[in-house]
């Protein structure tokens, strides 16, 4: 097995430093030292140094695979403060911002990025997935992609001297960000509450949980660069109309909702997947850290989301919110819960429950992992950081 990023330390090494005792009951173990998390996300960082030609569609090579690279590298710069971190993601966001449906287009002709849902080509990344073959753009793959782009403008501009040297090609990159976000105004509704807000699909109906909140992460961030109230607006909106379709389940204390409520005033249902949920459960996160609807309660229940309605015991974690019958097909995404240790170190427990009883099916594995570990130590630096001031 190859050893880690620059370090040289053997990988299984690495893993046995990062299971050890995590067989005892959630919370029984202290766990790795945080150095480990730096270095098995870097590890699986590495996926991105051999980057295919990604003229290939974006479901595949860039909403599901690189943006969640991208996302780490932000993380692992505010949990390290290792500028290079911020240098790797500058050449990438400008790399990804280059294969828009738009610039593939004016380099080899139009015929083949003509969106078919709007009739047009799109300053947004298109894909035949989905749509039998047909090109269009998903507004959750924008998502996926502008939200670590603008947070990566935010740490540059709230970087002073040490990130200066970014500073001309981040603001360079929010034109880009807020071009292709309007892309989608047209989808945009009020509703159906005071105060709320969604998206639909070109067709006029509801897009999923996921699919709105993915650029809803973006939209926050773009209106703390921007100073733009209309991006404020619109992404408090979002969240307020997510905070209506999450249900408390009493026994365990914390929250499930679902794919999808059909109609904008649906029932919030139940039962979405662990993967899906965990871009749901982020955009809270983001809501939260920007005074929108989610409060620390909330965040306590949604760190319980994943130790009481997901993690099941013994390793084992359940594919979908309140869900009881262990399944891996989705659970490898379990890690994408990191950010949530930040409330209850349990979180960190489970999932390195989980990993330790998966040694060999790929559990938090490529850029997803390498998130997952991000976020681990990330929140192991904000708990201390809490604990310090009391």
């Amino acid at each position: 097995m190859a050893g880690c990023l620059r370090c040289g330390v053997p990988a299984l090494l690495l893993f046995a430093l990062m299971t050890s005792a995590v067989r005892a009951a959630p919370g029984a173990s202290a766990g790795p030292p945080p150095y480990t998390f730096r270095l098995l996300a870097e590890r699986h960082l590495r996926s991105l140094d051999a980057l295919p030609d990604m003229d290939a569609d974006g479901y595949g090579e860039l909403a599901w695979g690189v943006s969640y690279g991208m996302m780490a590298l932000n993380v692992l710069y505010e949990a390290t403060g290792d500028t290079r971190f911020l240098a790797r993601q500058a050449d990438l966001v400008e790399r990804v911002l280059g294969k828009r449906d738009s610039n593939l287009a004016a380099a080899h002709g139009s015929e083949a990025y003509v969106d078919y849902q709007r009739g047009r080509v799109l300053r947004s990344w298109g894909t035949s997935h989905y749509s039998a073959g047909r090109h269009t753009c998903w507004l959750v793959h924008a998502g996926m992609l502008l939200y670590p782009m603008a947070e990566y403008v935010r740490l540059v501009q709230a970087g002073g001297d040490r990130t200066r040297p970014w500073l001309d090609r981040a603001r360079r990159v929010v034109p880009a960000v807020e071009e292709t976000i309007a892309e989608f105004d047209a989808e945009w509704r009020d509703g159906p509450q005071p105060g709320q807000g969604y998206y639909v699909f070109p067709s006029g109906d509801l897009a999923p949980n996921n699919q709105m909140n993915a650029p809803g992460r973006a939209l926050f961030v773009l209106a703390d660069v921007t100073g733009k109230t209309e991006y404020r607006d619109r992404a408090r909106k979002l969240a307020a109309y997510f905070r209506s379709k999450l249900t408390h389940v009493a026994d365990g204390d914390y929250y499930i909702w679902a794919y999808s409520q059909q109609t904008p005033d649906g029932p919030p249902g139940r039962g979405e997947d662990v993967s899906h949920a965990a871009i749901n459960a982020h955009f809270a996160y983001v809501a939260w850290e920007h005074g929108a609807s989610f409060t620390d309660t909330d965040m306590a229940r949604l760190a319980r989301t994943l130790t009481h309605g997901l993690y099941l015991g013994g390793g084992e974690m359940a594919a979908t919110l309140g869900g009881r019958e262990p399944n891996d097909d989705y659970t490898g995404q379990c890690g994408r819960w990191g950010f949530l240790a930040r409330y209850d170190p349990l979180v960190e427990t489970a999932i390195r429950d989980y990993i330790a009883s998966h040694p060999r099916s790929g559990a938090l594995s490529g850029t997803t992992g390498a998130l997952g570990y991000a976020y681990l130590l990330r929140a192991r630096g904000l708990r201390g950081a809490v604990a310090a001031t009391r």
